[in-house]
């Protein structure tokens, strides 16, 4: 029979009607604001040229610190991923046609999941500020997210991007598209007895191999040593 479409408009069907046509029955309806935003996001993101470094990070002193001074894993991920930026400025540049953008601030976005949603709330000057402050921030974030009351300054204009998924044990390893303004995304999988499995996503308009490698190598002596976070 012909499908079930729940439309307000009129007229012919829409593209993604006829492309489903011969499926079972369907309803089409609208994508949250959230949704719409993460799919142009993405869609914009498509062109850039991205090429992917996977290394396995020690995270076991890390975990141990955050569980020991209840402070947050991924706050302290995010600061010892703004302090390797430092080391490494390339990554707090972007690309554009007019030549390459050069920031004087760590802007660290990082992946939450809204429950409707992707979103990157941003710790602003994550590498010279001081715990405490990053602390207050972040926890102030995580309650707008919960009731939905983050502003499109909360979201945008991040320099790095970061995405955790490490607190299912049952992802493995996965990798993330780098979106316009960012020249890398650091995804970090579960942690396992030899450490955890991350991918750093980056934009090859910017950052070569042997960048992403240094990054790396630099991220890791940092996550060896985390009571140097606080400093």
């Amino acid at each position: 029979g012909r499908p079930a479409v729940t439309r307000r408009e009129t007229g012919e069907k829409s593209r993604a009607a006829v492309a489903i046509q011969l499926g079972p029955p369907y309803r089409l309806e609208r994508a949250s604001s959230l949704r719409e935003a993460v799919a142009r996001t993405m869609i914009a993101s498509a062109a850039t040229p991205i090429f992917r470094v996977t290394a396995q990070l020690p995270l076991d002193s890390l975990a141990k610190q955050a569980a020991e001074r209840q402070q947050s894993f991924t706050l302290l991920l995010a600061r010892a991923c703004a302090l390797t930026i430092t080391a490494h400025p390339l990554f707090n540049t972007a690309y554009t046609p007019d030549g390459l953008v050069r920031r004087d601030r760590v802007d660290i976005a990082i992946a939450v999941d809204s429950g409707d949603g992707l979103i990157t709330p941003v710790l602003r000057d994550a590498a010279e500020r001081s715990m405490a402050a990053l602390e207050q921030e972040w926890a102030s974030l995580r309650a707008n997210v919960k009731t939905r009351r983050l502003a499109p300054a909360d979201y945008s204009g991040a320099t790095f991007y970061l995405s955790n998924l490490g607190a299912s044990s049952i992802v493995y390893a996965f990798d993330s598209i780098v979106p316009v303004g960012a020249s890398a995304i650091l995804s970090v999988a579960a942690s396992r007895p030899h450490g955890a499995l991350c991918t750093l996503a980056c934009d090859h308009r910017v950052v070569f191999g042997a960048d992403a490698v240094r990054f790396l190598e630099t991220l890791a002596l940092q996550l060896k040593d985390p009571a140097r976070l606080a400093i």
